[in-house]
């Protein structure tokens, strides 16, 4: 057996991987896995963080049961939107009081929320949310001296940690808030949701739904989530679930702490698929009319080269910057026009 001293010394591959049983990690080639014990202190440094949420609701959700009967039955659609009883999942992101969950967690009509943190039980209120994120923001009310909270913030894992193979660990606060419940998995892959959430086989469910996917050095990778809880094609259980990913957390969580919500993006344009030929970057066949493109003074034929910093090719890699920023976002385009290079700047739009 392998003696672990440091878990930050982790070398994991899949082959290693493949030997943990019983609640055990053993060595081979030289390479140390964590025993059950070195697993159980990360996971006691980030659990305190972690919370139970108690939500009253006069109704689960807006949406009709008759937009989801062309794909599941009468009985089936009215319930889909239902939520079991009993506490979620959420975790504190600072010590001022925020915790971030799932949206699915908080969809429809609120009359009550309440976080249960250390022991104590406070009232919250709703900041702001991201629904393609599946990512609701939740303020406790009372003043941040009084919460007794952990001084230190949580860690959060940079895009580096995020690879598909990686050993993670899901975790809960429900059906017993006084305990928390851990599930292990692996990132099955990686840029789901144009490049917004991981996909994981950890066990998710109604009960961690809105907590944290922690990996082996104790750091946030995501948070699970309900993506496409408005989508019912994706409500089958087909054995993974998802977690949006720490790098989008971090990329859109000054806007939500300021009370604005997190629309998706918009730019306007389509692709002249048949048309790129040798072109260095895809053609642009038609501008949508008052949209972001528009405004900005792009044109029919106009060859996108560049956004941002980053070199465009294809439409695929132009469709998955566009989505990963946010609507209201301004941007810079590298533009070919009659072969002469121009740089324009685009507020993009925000999608329905």
């Amino acid at each position: 057996m392998g003696k672990v001293l440091s878990v930050k010394r982790l070398a994991i591959t899949p082959k290693l991987a493949l030997c943990y049983a019983f609640g055990t990690f053993v060595t081979i080639s030289g390479n140390a896995l964590p025993t059950s014990a070195s697993v159980d202190d990360l996971l006691r440094a980030t659990e305190g963080w972690v919370v139970a949420i108690d939500i009253e609701r006069d109704k689960n959700s807006d949406h009709k049961p008759s937009e989801l009967l062309k794909q599941l039955g009468q009985e089936e659609a009215k319930a889909y939107f239902q939520r079991p009883s009993g506490p979620v999942t959420g975790i504190l992101i600072d010590n001022a009081g925020h915790v971030l969950t799932s949206y699915y967690n908080v969809f429809g009509k609120i009359t009550s929320l309440r976080v249960r943190a250390g022991g104590v039980e406070y009232e919250a209120a709703f900041l702001a949310h991201s629904e393609r994120d599946d990512l609701a923001l939740l303020k406790i009310k009372t003043e941040p001296d009084g919460l007794g909270l952990p001084k230190a913030s949580p860690r959060w894992a940079d895009k580096n940690a995020l690879r598909a193979g990686r050993i993670v660990f899901a975790l809960g606060r429900a059906p017993d808030p006084s305990h928390c419940t851990v599930t292990q998995g692996i990132i099955s892959a990686v840029t789901r949701n144009g490049g917004r959430a991981a996909q994981t086989d950890a066990d998710l469910n109604y009960g961690n739904s809105g907590g944290p996917l922690v990996d082996l050095d104790g750091r946030i990778v995501g948070i699970a989530c309900f993506i496409g809880h408005n989508r019912p094609q994706w409500g089958v259980n087909s054995g993974v679930g998802f977690a949006t990913t720490a790098t989008t957390i971090k990329k859109i969580l000054p806007q939500m702490i300021a009370g604005k919500d997190v629309k998706p993006p918009l730019l306007g344009v389509f692709w002249d698929q048949g048309g790129q030929g040798e072109s260095p970057g895809p053609v642009i066949a038609q501008i949508v009319k008052n949209s972001a493109a528009e405004r900005a003074g792009l044109l029919k034929g106009d060859i996108i080269v560049k956004f941002d910093d980053e070199e465009i090719e294809t439409f695929p890699q132009l469709r998955k910057l566009v989505l990963s920023s946010n609507g209201g976002q301004k941007v810079r385009l590298r533009i070919i026009r009659q072969g002469q290079e121009k740089d324009v700047d685009v507020l993009l739009g925000v999608r329905d």
